[in-house]
């Protein structure tokens, strides 16, 4: 019975894995991936196979290098969202332990900074982090909405309302200049 589910798995790990193989293979014909993506991709699977991971010389150092800033590149791409600065200062307060973030990025042409702390909770069975206090600056206060959004962010301290909502709203913003540009008499 149990060699029987044990191929059983076996069998659907392959169907998988070839249709992984072929689905990629398509993808790249069709174009759909960009270059930076596939270059992740290849990576993380040399990643995944290599022996020795304690042993790293100058050039695996470097090699890991170039794999963290593709993936920075591909995760600016995906989540339209570019960090240029990123600074953290450790407080600890008792049994809790704080660290303060300072964040500059961007999300397509709207300049942010983020200035938060994540105080992490110690209890006998688990931790508990969470953020004790947020501050969000824009670039621009000309977006009235976009402020009372920021304003209801930062009062909910909530940052995956805030990195969610952003990159939508600059995208939009951009469409919105393209098009009065286009309307706009000269």
């Amino acid at each position: 019975m149990d060699q029987l589910l044990h191929q059983a798995y076996e069998d659907e790990i392959c169907s998988l894995q070839e249709e992984i193989r072929t689905l990629e293979q398509q993808a790249e014909s069709n174009g759909i991936y960009s270059d930076a993506f596939l270059k992740t991709m290849d990576m993380q699977r040399e990643k995944f196979s290599m022996q020795n991971p304690q042993s790293c010389s100058y050039a695996d150092l470097e090699a890991q290098l170039q794999q963290t800033e593709s993936q920075i590149v591909l995760l600016t791409q995906l989540t339209g969202i570019g960090f240029t600065k990123c600074t953290v200062t450790a407080v600890e307060k008792g049994n809790e332990k704080a660290k303060q973030y300072r964040l500059s990025g961007y999300s397509h042409s709207l300049q942010f900074e983020l200035e938060f702390e994540l105080t992490e909770i110690l209890t006998k069975e688990n931790v508990t982090v969470t953020v004790t206090e947020l501050n969000i600056i824009l670039e621009s206060n000309e977006f009235c909405d976009l402020s009372r959004f920021i304003s209801r962010a930062e009062e909910k301290k909530n940052l995956l309302l805030f990195f969610s909502t952003l990159p939508t709203f600059a995208k939009w913003y951009e469409y919105r200049q393209v098009t009065f540009k286009h309307f706009k008499v000269g």
